[in-house]
């Protein structure tokens, strides 16, 4: 007892005297990046202190990160205060306090943004964002964050970090099951490293370079492209060996070997496997080595080797017995179970072999329910941090996704309409065929039986057909008359949908307009700065649900079944969208050129050319570029060609790349993750222009801008 006693003292005063030299070293650390002379050297400074607090207790570790927040917040440089909130949103993360996680990650982009001079400070923060977000689930979102700090970190020409960023997209896209874009990013991985000026690689980015070549051949063995997954599989594992990494090179081997198994390879894949194994049991992997020993029991019980199997079976039972993680015990022994069931059946033991597999089941069943349960938390902790991240995107999404459901009730009643018609009439043709059968039977016995001594009957079965002919026919005109009625119902109904949407929009925008009213007031007779970007989100806010319901009116006018055309001033019409956006225009400036002739008459319809020259004017404002030094334009140019009207509107916005030209007219496509629009202008422009009997294309250069052109009929010229 008293040795015992010792011997928990002796360790606990090791404890206590490793707490106390870490919390020594992060003092060191604090102090050292005041004297710190590059962005690079304090970055390194702040990743040590985050290292080290990994070891500290939480109460610990959390004074210590805001004890390091304080100083940086003390000192007059910015880049310390954002690698100080990344550290503290780290610290959160690692003990489950994600919202807070998520704030201080926030804080750390924000800061980082505040201080443009200091872009390796952004990236930095970015690239920690991105890890965090894909580590909740937030895959797109996390994509888009370490794609922002790789584009920051190669206009740097820091390549060690722009492979960190790609690494981490490939990971992603591989857990996505966007297996072709991970085999991408991994190639760019490999081609980034290129440029890295070192004569040979040192150990981490070697290891980088063995890990991301697997990933590689994980995603190539999910397309079945298991030539191609070999091959990066053997560079991967001659990577491994030469930085003398024997987990790792026993890891690849049992990726390997599910290649060569699927090729039909066993014997390369008994070799692997066994080289798996071996290394599992080495580092005590004991779940790996449970699964290598299950594989080799297949492949040997596949050769009918019975006692091979059969050890290789209770080898893979005790190290699953011995598998600290509970559910990859449990999943282990379930397959254990499996396996051992089918070689019990080989074995013709079929009791024992019925055994093993109501075990089996048993345990797969309370394993899926665990899963389940697992994933509904997993998902409820996801939804819970997205919904933090989103409350704002969701409020003005609100009103949409309204629409969205009352479009999606018009589409259900629709469709239960016609299966209940499609239905009846199935039913009503079954009973008239099944009558029609069961009557010519009968009538075939009769004559059969007493075709000479009934002739007289004959005759009134005859008449009584044709009665029950009559009767069907009554039958299918009221079902016709049923089927009239119905579709006057509908249409009755789709015209006051359209006219509810119609009413809505209208009233909807109403307290719309009175929102944007206030904002112009509240500019001019408040000077507080926070007053008036409160109004500035406001009115940002109410343009965006006006444009929307716009949008909606936008799409009432093309239902119609008439549009009218007559003779109408093009330099009125185009004048009257330009004075619309002009606030607009002003707001972000942004310029516009206008080439038209004046006396220009176009027989057309007015609502069609508002539609068309509000979206195009529309998707250059939400697509222009943002940058500092950007001068966003639009130029619209009018040209006669013989009958018809060439109308090009142009700007110098971010460009649409190649891959989406054809679907960019689409209803509700969205080409960029980042795009503010709903994905329903261009669609309506291109609807518009088909109703007026004209055409549409566009010429788009990723990065430097975009022309769409129309080519309209009827011209007129006074």
């Amino acid at each position: 007892m008293k040795k015992n006693l010792g011997v928990t003292l002796f360790v606990l005063i090791i404890m206590i005297g490793a707490q106390a030299q870490d919390t020594l070293l992060i003092d060191s650390l604090n102090n050292s990046i005041s004297s710190a002379n590059s962005d690079f050297t304090i970055n390194k400074a702040f990743d040590e202190i985050s290292k080290t607090l990994e070891k500290l207790p939480k109460t610990i570790a959390l004074r210590k990160a805001k004890y390091s927040l304080h100083l940086a917040l003390q000192s007059d440089r910015e880049l310390n205060v954002v690698f100080a909130y990344r550290n503290l949103g780290r610290v959160y993360n690692s003990y489950g306090q994600r919202e807070e996680a998520l704030r201080n990650f926030q804080l750390s982009i924000a800061t980082a943004q505040a201080s443009p001079n200091k872009p390796f400070g952004l990236a930095i923060a970015h690239f920690h964002f991105g890890q965090f977000l894909a580590q909740q689930g937030l895959l797109s979102e996390g994509l888009q964050s370490l794609l922002d700090a790789s584009k920051i970190f190669e206009h740097l020409k820091m390549y060690s970090y722009v492979t960190l960023c790609h690494y981490e997209a490939a990971i992603i896209h591989y857990n996505a099951r966007n297996y072709k874009q991970s085999i991408e990013e991994g190639y760019t991985v490999l081609t980034f490293q290129d440029k890295i000026k070192t004569d040979e690689l040192d150990y981490d980015q070697s290891f980088q370079r063995m890990s991301i070549l697997n990933t590689i051949a994980l995603a190539n063995n999910q397309l079945r492209q298991y030539d191609m997954a070999i091959i990066n599989y053997d560079k991967a594992e001659v990577i491994a060996k030469k930085i003398k990494n024997d987990f790792w090179v026993g890891l690849i081997n049992g990726n390997k070997a599910i290649v060569f198994k699927n090729l039909g390879r066993v014997d390369e894949a008994e070799s692997s496997l066994m080289a798996d194994y071996e290394t599992s049991k080495k580092y005590k992997v004991w779940g790996s080595a449970g699964m290598s020993a299950l594989s080799l029991s297949d492949i040997y019980l596949s050769r009918k080797e019975y006692a091979k199997a059969k050890s290789f079976l209770d080898s893979a039972l005790f190290y699953f017995v011995q598998d600290p993680d509970k559910v990859s015990s449990k999943r282990g022994l379930s397959s254990y179970l499996n396996s051992y069931a089918r070689l019990k059946a080989a074995m013709k033991d079929y009791p024992e072999a019925f055994n093993a597999m109501q075990k089996h089941v048993q345990l797969r069943d309370s394993l899926s329910f665990e899963q389940e349960a697992l994933n509904m938390a997993k998902i409820k902790a996801t939804y819970d941090l997205d919904r933090k991240q989103t409350e704002i995107e969701l409020l003005t999404k609100n009103n949409e996704i309204q629409q969205e459901r009352i479009r999606g009730q018009k589409t259900l009643f629709i469709a239960t309409l016609v299966v209940l018609i499609l239905v009846v009439l199935l039913s009503l043709n079954l009973i008239y065929i099944f009558r029609r059968q069961k009557q010519v039977a009968k009538l075939l016995r009769q004559q059969r039986d007493e075709i000479e001594a009934k002739n007289a009957e004959l005759e009134a079965q005859g008449t009584k057909l044709q009665e029950n002919n009559q009767y069907i026919q009554s039958l299918n005109a009221k079902l016709e008359q049923k089927v009239a009625a119905r579709t006057r119902e509908l249409e009755e109904t789709n015209h006051e949908l359209d006219t509810f949407l119609y009413h809505s929009s209208h009233d909807i925008r109403r307290p719309i307009t009175t929102l944007l009213g206030l904002d112009l007031v509240a500019r001019q007779v408040s000077n507080d700065k926070d007053v008036i970007t409160l109004f500035e989100k406001v009115g940002e806010t109410a343009r965006s649900m006006d444009n929307m319901l716009f949008k909606m009116q936008m799409m009432y006018e093309l239902n119609q079944p008439d549009h009218p055309v007559d003779p109408i001033d093009i330099h009125r019409v185009i004048r009257g969208v330009l004075q619309h956006y002009r606030p607009e225009f002003a707001r972000l400036g942004m310029t516009n050129h206008l080439s038209l002739h004046e006396s220009l008459f176009l027989t057309s319809n007015p609502a069609l050319l508002n539609i068309i020259f509000r979206n195009l004017i529309e998707n250059a404002i939400l697509f222009r570029k943002t940058h500092p030094g950007a001068e966003p334009f639009v130029d619209i140019v009018f040209k006669p060609i013989g009958t018809q009207l060439e109308i090009s509107i142009t700007d110098n916005g971010i460009g649409i790349e190649d891959k989406y030209h054809d679907q960019v007219f689409d209803l509700y496509f969205r080409g960029s993750p980042a795009s503010k629009g709903n994905g329903l202008g261009l669609y309506l422009v291109k609807k518009s222009v088909q109703i007026l009997g004209g055409s549409v294309k566009l010429i788009s250069d990723y990065g430097v801008g975009s022309t769409f052109t129309v080519l309209l009929p009827g011209i007129k010229t006074d």
